[in-house]
């Protein structure tokens, strides 16, 4: 997170972002960890909220969409109900549905109090929905055009983990060309860029600032992944070895493990599948906790990183939160300033035991002084063609089925694409997303997508940040039915 690493000739896009007063008191209580996005690509480390939102957008009227037979689309069911009730919101049934990550940070009678004010804005009608299993983002439409995006995450016992309501997100008119696409990415931030790559020639059939090293949020757990690979193939490691959560690596959400008590074990595998579908943080230092930093280091280099020094010593998720939002501004500097040896000598400096860092403070953008994980587009082209590798190899046979568990998208198996493979990454002023895809005729592609702003609200929708890269998708999946 370098000050100045970006480079763009595009002008950039400046918004002026107001408090609506339903928003403004959505936004001031209701800003609780979602856990990682990932239905959108919003994959991360630290997954926050932005403590601003734009005005809320009105929309014409749009058709009523349906909600997904998921763990988050019942309960996205369950809010939809309650707001559009005829009655006032009770807090009957709250212990049942929110787990107690919310309840804990809310209490009962103040959520109710927030879904009432919703409510009185009613009816609502669900007119676009982007999400997968345990997550998902919930464009919602008031009688009067007002659009909500309802963000949301349930646990393993399919329980509300994590909440947010925010400007809706109009519905997009796809771009329909190439120049089109490039044309949606000139309109975002600057340090936005956009590579679609042909697996086959290695050509880039699209290059929008694609060259620059930018910082990548959770996307750096795939190398952590090439590690645990690569130490299953030694004999080192199995998918079946048990890891235990400890205090010492318990790190903050985006997840499920941040709240397993101490003791609790998951199995490499396990660990694997959680780090990358729903880019659980505490995971993913289990399983570098299991194969070493140096290992990790060692995977930027196998997985074809063209930088690998840029990104070591590689931090943990536990350690970026204490460096970027738990320490003074003097440490942080010092990070900056420091070589190699001198980070890793600030690293060992770093308590044990329970992160005492609110979720409130992880909002201010840290990566420009190196508080992040840094990839080109072709960097983080070079490392999924490196897990699919390893995927083909006996000991590697997992890998597909993790990378897959989740599209990022929604998108449907089956049809134009028989397996897309997916990371995506968030953190203040970050936003990132990769996609490995195989066409139904065999041909293959890499999709990246990437962007960093000092202003966090520039990058914080997600849905709207990743509408180039849902263009250019769907139009390698037109040319294949061409």
């Amino acid at each position: 997170m370098q000050t100045g690493i970006f480079r763009s000739t595009r002008r950039s896009t400046n918004r002026r972002y107001r408090r609506h007063g339903l928003m403004a008191g959505l936004a001031a209580v209701l800003a609780l960890s979602v856990t990682a996005c990932s239905s959108t690509g919003a994959q991360a480390e630290p997954e926050s909220q932005p403590t601003e939102t734009e005005n809320a957008t009105e929309a014409a009227p749009q058709p009523a969409v349906g909600l997904p037979d998921t763990p988050a689309g019942l309960q996205a069911q369950w809010v939809l109900t309650v707001i559009n009730a005829e009655t006032p919101v009770a807090t009957d049934g709250f212990t049942d549905t929110f787990a107690d990550v919310i309840l804990s940070e809310l209490p009962a009678e103040q959520l109710a109090e927030v879904l009432e004010q919703v409510r009185s804005e009613r009816p609502w009608t669900p007119i676009n929905v982007n999400a997968a299993g345990t997550q998902g983002i919930f464009t919602l439409q008031s009688g009067t055009g007002e659009l909500v995006d309802l963000q949301l995450s349930v646990d393993e016992a399919g329980m509300i983990n994590g909440i947010f309501f925010g400007p809706g997100t109009p519905v997009r008119t796809p771009a329909a060309s190439w120049d089109e696409v490039e044309t949606g990415v000139a309109s975002l931030p600057d340090g936005s860029g956009l590579a679609v790559y042909r697996v086959a020639d290695g050509t880039a059939i699209l290059d929008v600032d694609a060259d620059t090293a930018k910082p990548v949020g959770s996307i750096f757990k795939l190398y952590v992944l090439v590690a645990v690979s690569d130490a299953v193939t030694a004999g080192t490691l199995s998918w079946g070895a048990k890891l235990t959560v400890t205090d010492d690596l318990r790190s903050l959400p985006s997840g499920e493990l941040q709240d397993a008590p101490a003791g609790t074990s998951v199995t490499v595998r396990e660990a694997a599948q959680k780090m990358i579908a729903i880019s659980d943080n505490t995971a993913t230092d289990l399983l570098m906790n299991a194969v070493g930093r140096p290992a990790v280091e060692q995977a930027l280099s196998d997985a074809g990183h063209a930088d690998p020094d840029r990104n070591t010593p590689f931090l943990s998720t536990r350690e970026l939160f204490q460096l970027g939002w738990g320490v003074e501004e003097s440490v942080r500097g010092q990070w900056e300033e420091a070589d190699d040896d001198g980070r890793r000598a600030l690293l060992q400096t770093l308590p044990d035991g329970v992160l005492d860092i609110p979720a409130a403070a992880v909002t201010t953008p840290v990566w420009q002084q190196d508080l992040d994980w840094f990839a080109t587009a072709e960097d983080l082209m070079r490392a999924h063609l490196a897990l699919q590798d390893r995927a083909a190899t006996d000991a590697g046979e997992p890998l597909r089925d993790i990378l897959g568990a989740n599209n990022g998208l929604n998108l449907e198996i089956g049809g134009d694409w028989s397996y897309i493979g997916f990371k995506g990454g968030s953190a203040p002023g970050v936003m990132a997303g990769s996609w490995y895809l195989e066409r139904s005729d065999g041909e293959r592609f890499v999709v990246v997508q990437q962007g960093a702003s000092a202003s966090p609200e520039e990058v914080a929708d997600p849905m709207a940040f990743f509408g180039p890269a849902q263009d250019a998708i769907a139009l390698l999946a037109s040319e294949g039915r061409d």
